[in-house]
């Protein structure tokens, strides 16, 4: 059946590892009982030491069937969550079916012997303002959930099922192959996942880790049916055999009190059964001695250059408390005077460079990871930059580990988590789930665990250090083009590839002693912040402000200001818009502004690395507006950083090294964007499409010929000669901090103001009524999948009434639509609906699938939701349309959780133009006013394309170029229905069928075949004498021919759902015919809106069914109205 992995029978000793803590006991763990139901479980009485600025309440919990729980109470959460962390993953994969684990990840949701309905999980989050989501690690998997916050209960009933009785009903296994199959393909062109493959692929056969985790239909399906063994069977023995309550560890985080939620963890998940294991722990390292000193060149999809140094090391999980690989990657990815990065730099060799421990790493083993982001010159030195790296290393083992520098990162740890921010509850529990999975993670570590050092402990460190040693190292260079022949190709991705030893004088100059002048320690950091003092402090009845404080108004600055009346803590935020409409007037200035961002930002990284280890974040951003700088965190040297920035902007001189440099990483990223996802591509033309100014990577590609030095300094040069600036100062600062923060900013820019008339302001494009396809072809041939991204305009973002109604409609469709097209029929991975707003102009409810199919298949799938739910708006029960406006309710109250996050609302309404700051409470207040029949009112009104009265649909497409697009012609002479069923043959690879065909046995035979009759008997009819009408025009014989036959054949096939549409379509053209014929498709209907629309004129086309059909998405842009600048809801008086 293939390779069986060796696993350890006990944990390794200190006698093997003196630096090995003890695994974590639970002696301080005593005996509860549940207040209500009496349930016994135990409770740890010790200190779990929270942050001081942590307002949750925590409780940590262990059932008798091994589970350990914590619950975590936050009275001011709208949300509630769960994740649940099984310490089994990929590892554990069977050899002869790689990806199980993967796969038993997507089929758990699908179906409980309590809730058998395969989507009863979603449909209860949907219906509840919730979602879920699942991922699949080495050695975890993990779930999790977020519902409103009065959900809870009932969620966690159908969550707790799947880990004590799943279906994995056969129907869902067959079809769920799919689903791990598109998840697969659609990674094929990512370079991550592909340099993540090889490594795998590369390392020792006999450790699991080189087994390949995703899965796809080839390795679950395929190999079952090879081996002759039930995939479903084997499934289930993998969820007996591993999902067992003593590896699982569970986060609950809700409002209810912490007695509450222990009642429903215990009640609800001590039925998981314990099978008395634990995780399997696999002997052996993935790197063994055979591995190292490998040079390893692939060739990447994108124009990418990377370096990767990967050194073998034992697990460092057990030192979590001294963190020996945080010390050491902070020094070897240190960005400061005299690290390797801005040696690299100087040199022209790198744009960044971080290390640390390697993500893919699991209990039994560990890797360190020095990666490189090459520039071409570096391309060429990276042998020169590998010296530099060892030359650091040697650095630091000439001289004992430094105690000053451990001390500094325990500081800013400690500073950062007295005065933690809260973050997303959900994201919390996943975190502290996956922590809590370390067996030697004490309970008191548990929410440190991430930011607190232990004492300093200068022998572990060297002992770890001892592994960043020459001959314990592989070697991974990646780009699109290397001067060498490769000779292997990896089978799951297609990567070529080839492995050498690593060069001899290269492994001789990396044993021996290497001196860089340039390199030294860093020094000590200046931004930690001294003053820690808060200058607010929480009053009691006292809610904070809505709205900040409008400062200043003036031609050239509008600032804006609020107190930390909320957090009250030590932090601050200042965003800072530099408003130059240079920046974004033309492609070539858009090109030059986006190239002296990122020389600015590389320029500055000496200077503001430190700042950035010290808890100050910041972001220097190319905008349509012009430049937007944002600072965010410890706020008593923010305005000192601040300076910096600005000071930096105004007096910027571009070198010529510079220069070379990041005007070749502009062209690469411009060039790379070629080799997005078809999703990536279509909502760029989506947005192209659909705001007034925007120039896409094409248009800043045609461009770039006349980027010189000497033109981008003249472009810095005069950007700021007139400026508007427009601020916003929130957090610990008073007024005078932020009235002083403006004139400091106006003093070093020295510019005149920008007139109000001469601003940039976003403008959305106007849609007239009518339906509008937009063709487009992939740019690069790798990529089997399409997409259709559909955009049905519902009004003005302006009328707050229909935008909340948007937001209702979008929230009741949105698990209907994913579990139709995603779930049920497997259109593709990447399946959603979501609503869409442009300032100033229209408002969308937009569907998206990406599909190996032809996206006029998928469009009329899509379309053919659209038009049967109407009926399930009319036919939802008061209760149903009760819960989904509680849940919108839900969504808008929640609460911000941070300065970050509240800055980032208010900038919105400020930026915006509206300053709608009240929108949350409006919008409320709304919601709380409408009906069902509003809903289904405003269905009508828009959606509806029988009865809008001025229906406006967008269908931006994107064909793979493995799939055949229709001519202009075809679209004006074939039905959809047509052009659909060719496509689905197609796929399954029934060539042969020309167009002309099809329409013919759609047009002449399908009426013919039980007209009117919807038996299964009639669809099997008209399938085989579809498959009657091709074996007529090729060769029964051939091998290729009875391969797609039996694929077409096959339940799930999509060929049969097209034929079922083309009946549709043919009984509806004989009604027609019974009663008058159409019109929208004689000769002379369309000689006639030739001459009425000009669309004609710009190679648009009428399609069979009357839509507008493009491919030049400019071209079409430019027949559209513009919309005005936002008008403000409120006056702007300014307090000064």
């Amino acid at each position: 059946m293939g390779r069986i992995f060796e696993t350890h029978e006990r944990l390794p000793s200190r006698e093997e590892n003196r630096f090995l803590p003890p695994v974590v006991s639970f002696e301080d763990f005593v005996e509860r009982k549940t207040a209500h139901q009496q349930l016994a479980f135990t409770e740890f009485t010790g200190d779990l030491k929270k942050s001081p600025s942590d307002s949750r309440s925590y409780r940590l919990i262990r059932l008798h069937n091994g589970l350990v729980a914590m619950v975590v109470h936050d009275e001011e959460e709208s949300k509630a969550c769960a994740s649940l962390d099984v310490n089994v993953g990929s590892l554990a994969d069977p050899f002869e079916l790689q990806g199980l684990a993967h796969f038993c990840e997507h089929l758990l949701f699908m179906g409980t012997k309590k809730y058998p309905a395969e989507n009863e999980y979603n449909a209860y989050l949907s219906a509840h303002g919730g979602y879920a989501n699942a991922y699949t690690d080495l050695e975890d998997t993990c779930y999790f959930f977020e519902v409103t916050y009065d959900a809870l209960e009932g969620a966690l009933d159908r969550f707790s099922q799947f880990f004590i009785d799943p279906l994995f009903t056969a129907d869902c296994t067959d079809r769920e192959v799919r689903a791990v199959d598109s998840e697969h393909k659609k990674n094929i062109q990512n370079d991550m996942w592909r340099k993540y493959q090889l490594e795998k692929e590369l390392s020792s056969p006999q450790h699991p880790f080189s087994m390949f985790a995703t899965g796809s239909q080839d390795t679950l399906s395929g190999a079952a049916q090879r081996l002759g063994v039930d995939l479903r069977e084997r499934l289930l023995d993998f969820h007996a055999k591993y999902y067992s309550a003593d590896i699982m560890r569970l986060v609950v985080v809700g409002r209810d009190s912490l007695d509450q939620l222990t009642e429903w963890v215990v009640s609800r998940f001590s039925g998981i059964r314990s099978k008395g294991m634990t995780k399997p722990l696999f002997k052996g390292h993935p790197l063994t001695p055979r591995e190292m000193g490998t040079l390893i060149r692939m060739q990447s999809i994108r124009e990418k250059r990377s370096l990767d140094l990967i050194f073998s090391m034992p697990d460092m999980k057990p030192y979590f408390g001294t963190k020996p690989t945080h010390y050491l990657g902070s020094l070897l990815g240190h960005e400061g005077r005299g690290s390797i990065l801005s040696l690299l730099r100087k040199r022209g060799w790198a744009t960044s460079l971080v290390a640390g421990r390697s993500p893919t790493s699991a209990e039994g083993f560990d890797m360190f990871k020095v990666s490189v982001s090459l520039t071409e010159s570096g391309l060429d030195h990276y042998e020169d930059v590998i010296r530099a790296i060892f030359a650091y290393i040697q650095l630091l083992r000439a001289q004992p580990p430094q105690k000053w520098f451990h001390d500094e990162l325990r500081r800013i740890g400690e500073i950062e988590y007295r005065f933690m921010e809260k973050f997303e509850a959900v994201a919390l529990a996943s975190r502290l789930a996956n922590v809590m999975q370390n067996r030697y993670l004490t309970p008191s570590r548990i929410l440190s665990d991430e930011v607190i050092f232990d004492e300093f402990d200068s022998d572990l460190i060297e002992w770890v250090q001892g592994f960043l040693a020459p001959d314990n190292v592989r070697i991974m260079l990646a780009a699109r083009e290397l001067p060498v022949e490769f000779d292997r190709t990896e089978p799951h991705y297609g990567i070529k590839y080839r492995v050498d030893p690593i060069p001899e004088q290269l492994k001789q100059d990396i044993r021996g002693k290497l001196v860089f002048d340039e390199l030294q320690l860093p020094e000590p950091n200046r931004f930690i912040p001294d003053n820690l003092e808060v200058k607010y402090t929480k009053q009691k009845d006292r809610m904070p402000a809505e709205a900040p404080t409008l400062l200043k108004l003036t031609e050239g600055l509008e600032l804006w200001f609020k107190p930390d009346d909320r957090f009250f803590l030590p932090r601050g935020n200042v965003r800072l818009l530099l408003e130059t409409p240079r920046a974004y007037e033309s492609p070539l200035n858009s090109v030059l502004n986006q190239l002296f961002v990122m020389i600015i930002k590389d320029s500055l990284t000496e200077i503001t690395y430190d700042a950035e280890i010290a808890g100050l974040w910041f972001e220097i951003r190319s905008t349509v507006e012009g430049i937007l700088v944002h600072i965010d965190g410890f706020n008593d040297k923010l305005m000192r950083l601040l300076r910096t920035l600005v000071e930096t902007l105004r007096t910027f001189r571009v070198d010529a090294t510079q220069f070379e440099v990041f005007s070749h990483e502009v062209r690469k990223k411009l060039d790379n964007a070629r080799h997005a996802e078809p999703h990536s591509h279509v909502q760029t033309n989506t947005g192209f499409m659909n705001q007034a100014v925007m120039w896409r990577y094409m248009d800043k590609l045609a461009a770039f010929e006349l980027v010189t030095q000497e033109r981008l300094q003249l472009f810095i040069n005069t950007l700021f000669d007139q400026t508007r600036l427009q601020m916003l100062v929130l957090g610990n600062f008073d007024e005078q901090d932020a009235l002083d923060a403006s004139d400091m900013v106006k003093s070093l820019l020295n510019c005149q103001p920008l007139p109000e008339y001469a601003r940039r302001v976003s403008r959305a494009t106007l849609h007239d009524p009518g339906v509008f396809v937009h063709h487009d072809r992939m740019p690069e041939d790798g990529n089997l999948n399409s997409c259709v991204d559909l955009s049905v305009f519902t009004g003005l973002m302006a009328d707050r009434r229909n935008r909340v109604l948007l937001d209702l409609v979008s929230l009741i469709m949105k698990e209907p639509f994913f579990d139709q097209l995603r779930t049920k029929e497997q259109l593709g991975y990447i399946t959603y609906s979501t609503e869409r707003k442009y300032t100033g102009g229209y408002m969308s409810l937009c569907l998206l699938v990406q599909s190996e199919s032809n996206p006029s298949y998928v469009r009329m799938r899509i379309e053919k939701f659209i038009r049967g739910f109407r009926q399930r708006l009319v036919d939802m029960s008061e209760s149903s349309f009760a819960g989904y406006v509680n849940s919108l309710r839900v969504n808008l109250e929640e609460r911000l959780k941070n300065m970050f996050e509240e800055s980032g609302r208010l900038w919105r309404a400020i930026n915006m133009g509206f300053y709608e700051f009240d929108r949350i409470p409006t919008d409320i207040s709304t919601l709380m006013q409408l009906t069902q029949a509003d809903v289904v009112a405003f269905w009508d009104k828009f959606v509806n394309r029988d009865t809008a009265s001025e229906y406006k649909a967008l269908a931006a497409t994107i064909w793979s170029t493995k799939i055949t697009q229709p001519t202009e012609a075809q679209l004006e002479q074939y039905p959809a229905c047509v052009i659909a069923l060719a496509g689905c043959l197609e796929h399954d690879g029934a060539v042969g069928l020309s167009y002309e065909d099809i329409s013919s046995f759609v047009h002449k035979e399908l009426p013919s075949i039980s007209a009117g009759d919807s038996t299964a008997r009639a669809e099997e009819e008209a399938l085989e004498a579809l498959l009657a009408k091709y074996l007529g025009k090729v060769n029964g014989d051939d091998e290729q021919v009875a391969k797609a036959l039996a694929k077409i054949r096959d339940a799930a096939s999509y060929v049969r759902t097209a034929i079922s549409m083309a009946r549709e379509y043919a009984e509806q053209q004989q009604q027609q015919q019974q009663q008058k014929p159409a019109m929208v498709n004689g000769q002379q209907d369309v000689e006639q809106a030739k001459h009425a629309n000009g669309l004609f004129n710009i190679g648009a086309v009428k399609s069979h069914g009357g839509d507008w059909v493009f491919r030049e998405a400019a071209r079409f842009k430019s027949t559209l109205r513009q919309s005005g600048a936002p008008v403000p809801t409120r006056p702007l008086v300014p307090k000064y």
